[in-house]
């Protein structure tokens, strides 16, 4: 079905019932997609329903801000939505941001527009003002163009999945011809365009001749010229539309060349029409309309003095039938409207046939189309949609834009807002005004609000509330051009630090965007907030290294707040202590963590930037990795091995609970009657012992005992041939079954080599 059809029905089957991110992510590098996708949208309404806010008018007349309303449930249910409505959907609204932003990178704002010392940017080496204002308005009448070519697509999409038809569809047909309306009346570019944009609008609308007109008379008659509707209505239907290039046709397929005998006269005058109509368009075109208008008059009088020697009577009904024809094409608003059914029927027929390229006449054209033709009244409440397009054609053509714009976003919001915002730059909501909100200085304009602005801010916190149009709501709150109070200003940047936590980075680009805006509005706050949350994230996901980078950058060294707990390096500090230590130590390995241990060991790429408090934190662990691997090396010295487990101990940061399992290192080497100690080593480990006893707490004691625990009773299948605990197995050693076990085992073992270093020193 097309979209006369649709039209035609007028809707009477309805039943009453809505930039790419790179998702490739290294192993160490990536936010992990921890959510689940679906192929279904959970409920299409969450593209169409907005929150409450307050009205218009209220607005305008006070300071009282729009409050954004997050719906978190809205939000993700966004996020799981990627069927193909969704996708079309998102790609029709970006498509619509793109307009606007094109206005803004054109320097085409409303406050030069209004202001009487008009600059525009791409004009420079024009100083006329008059100039440079058309040429504003042919960008704007552009842009509106390319909202039309946008919806179009979109319907196209949602076709081809069969949508077009439900409620949510026909909602936007609905809107397709409201905007093919204001399009043709007032955002047409060239005025010698017009008529023809009006044709097309109604012509969309409401199709004629009906397809089983146009079978009976082209197809199941022999000659069509003679078929009583021929003229009278194929052919008036066909040239009161504008649809001359059918007329042309029709006629020359209408078989009317066997007159030229029987009836030479009527020939030579369906010839003349033929030829008339076929030279509509391209003087029309060419600015020659009055040149074409006189030629269309002189046929109409020719008309009345063609004498038919034919005694067919039904030849003289065509001779009349085609006299009103010429009285159409010459424009006269009788035989109009007695041709047609409908007041834009008539309108369109007047714009096209009455006086062409005056932009003044079609108020005119209009107020005599509803005289001819009155238009219905409707109840609001009661409007189904083909009648509300038609009140919403009447608000168009009486310059009722505020209803228009209401029709629209009831319709579909986020075109609507657009659409506000085209109408405000061409000066067609001004009326709308109180003289105080008119001012002309550039201040009062800065200050002014404006109906496109409530419509647009609008629709960026509704952005917000779908995950992949964020950047289009974040985009329109930034934009200049739409917020220009500094009002606005601060609170827009307000909205945004508050909603940034709130999105969903699902990759690296995600993040790094989310922050570049925090750092063009100066959000130093929801910048660390958001290294905050995705460190977790990435913690969560596996991604240890990346996890540090997010914590180191929500450190604030600045920070003297002492309720202000720097949970980033109370992060770090876990990372590095509590997994990445602890599941060194209590292993006897490096830690399972190739990327950290490349780090440490100074062997990843130069190109990996290490922030210097990560290589700080991670210094520690450097010593201990490089202890395990030293153990494997016949190049050091026992005392060279073993000097890097002291700095160890010696460490005043260390955490006490991992002095035990440091300690455990020394006893294999001290049963080895071969291992070679130094008095003052011996007694430095006698001094660590003693020091680990007199400052450590009972929960530091407890944490200790645990740690030792779990290592002397999960021993991997797999070990290093330097762990401890292999090595005093091997030598037919117990382990020590418990803390205080350990300190006497290691006690002991440390009395008998200082008493062997004695005697034989």
């Amino acid at each position: 079905m097309d979209g006369a059809e649709f039209a035609e029905r007028n809707f009477d089957d309805i039943e009453v019932l809505e930039i790419p991110d790179d998702d490739t992510t290294s192993e160490t590098e990536g936010i992990s997609d921890s959510s689940t996708t679906s192929n279904k949208v959970v409920d299409r309404r969450i593209y169409v329903e907005e929150k409450p806010y307050i009205e218009l008018q209220e607005w305008l007349d006070s300071r009282t801000p729009l409050e954004f309303q997050f719906n978190k449930a809205q939000y993700n249910k966004s996020v799981r939505a990627d069927d193909n409505y969704s996708q079309s959907y998102v790609k029709y609204v970006n498509s619509l941001y793109k307009s606007i932003e094109s206005i803004s990178e054109k320097d085409i704002s409303r406050v030069d527009l209004e202001t009487e010392e008009f600059t525009i940017g791409f004009t420079e080496e024009d100083s006329d003002r008059t100039i440079a204002r058309e040429h504003a308005f042919e960008q704007i009448d552009q842009e509106f163009e390319k909202i039309l070519t946008n919806l179009q697509v979109f319907l196209q999409e949602i076709e081809s999945d069969g949508d077009s038809y439900d409620e949510n569809g026909l909602q936007l047909h609905s809107l397709l011809y409201m905007l093919q309306c204001l399009h043709a009346n007032y955002f047409y570019g060239d005025v010698k365009l017009k008529p023809e944009f009006i044709a097309k609008w109604v012509n969309v609308f409401y199709q004629k001749p009906a397809d089983e007109l146009a079978q009976s008379v082209m197809i199941n008659t022999r000659t069509p010229y003679t078929h009583p509707q021929f003229w009278n209505t194929y052919v008036s239907q066909l040239i009161t539309r504008g649809l001359l290039t059918q007329v042309v046709e029709v006629i020359a397929h209408s078989r009317y060349e066997e007159l030229e005998e029987s009836c030479p006269e009527l020939y030579s005058t369906i010839s003349d029409l033929s030829l008339l109509i076929e030279n509509y368009r391209p003087l029309a075109l060419k600015g020659q309309f009055s040149q074409w208008k006189l030629s269309a008059c002189e046929f109409r009088d020719s008309l009345a003095k063609v004498k038919l020697a034919s005694t067919n009577a039904q030849h003289g009904i065509m001779l009349s039938q085609i006299y009103d024809l010429s009285c159409i094409i010459t424009g006269l608003p009788k035989t109009i409207a007695a041709h047609s059914e409908t007041w834009y029927e008539v309108y369109v027929a007047l714009s096209l046939y009455s006086i062409r390229d005056d932009n003044a006449l079609y108020k005119e054209f209009y107020n005599v189309a509803i005289t001819e033709k009155p238009p219905p009244t409707f109840e609001d409440e009661s409007l189904d949609i083909a009648q509300l397009s038609e009140e919403c054609f009447k608000n168009i053509l009486e310059e009722n834009f505020l209803k228009v714009l209401k029709t629209f976003h009831d319709l579909e919001p986020a075109t609507a807002s657009y659409v506000s915002k085209l109408l405000e730059l061409r000066g067609y909501l001004n009326n709308y005004y109180s003289s105080q909100n008119n001012a002309r200085s550039v201040e009062a304009l800065l200050n002014k609000r404006t109906i496109s602005e409530y419509f647009l801010t609008r629709h960026a916190f509704e952005c917000l509330n779908i995950h992949k149009l964020v950047p289009v709501g974040i985009g329109l709150l930034l934009n200049r051009d739409i917020a220009t109070s500094t009002q606005s200003i601060e609170y827009n940047s307000d909205v945004i630090a508050n909603f940034l936590p709130q999105f969903k980075c699902e990759t690296n680009d995600d993040l790094e965007w989310a922050l570049t805006i925090c750092a063009k509005l100066n959000l130093v706050s929801t910048a660390r907030e958001m290294y905050y949350i995705y460190g977790l994230k990435s913690l969560e996901d596996g991604y240890v290294f990346e996890a540090l980078n997010m914590f180191v950058n929500c450190y604030d060294p600045t920070s003297f707040d002492r309720d202000n707990k720097n949970e980033g390096m109370k992060q770090v500090h876990r990372i590095v202590w509590d997994m990445i230590f602890q599941d060194s130590l209590v292993n006897n390995r490096p830690a399972n963590d190739d990327l950290i241990n490349n780090i440490v060991t100074s062997k990843v790429d130069k190109s990996l930037k290490i922030h210097p408090v990560i290589r700080q934190c991670l210094s520690p662990y450097a010593v201990l990795n490089d202890f395990f691997h030293s153990l494997n090396s016949n190049e050091l010295t026992l005392i060279k091995k073993f000097s890097k487990l002291i700095h160890l101990l010696k460490f005043s940061y260390l955490p006490k609970k991992f002095y035990p399992l440091l300690l455990s290192q020394y006893l294999p080497y001290l049963y080895d009657a071969n291992s070679e100690f130094q008095l003052p080593d011996l007694i430095v480990i006698i001094d660590v012992i003693d020091s680990y006893y007199a400052q450590s707490s009972e929960v530091e004691l407890k944490e200790g005992e645990e740690l030792y625990q779990y290592s002397i009773n999960h021993i991997e299948e797999v070990t290093q041939p330097y762990d401890w605990r292999i090595l005093l197995q091997n030598r037919k050693v117990e382990l020590p079954q418990n803390l205080k076990e350990l300190i006497k085992t290691i006690r002991n073992a440390i009395v008998s080599k200082i008493g062997k270093v004695y005697i034989e020193s």
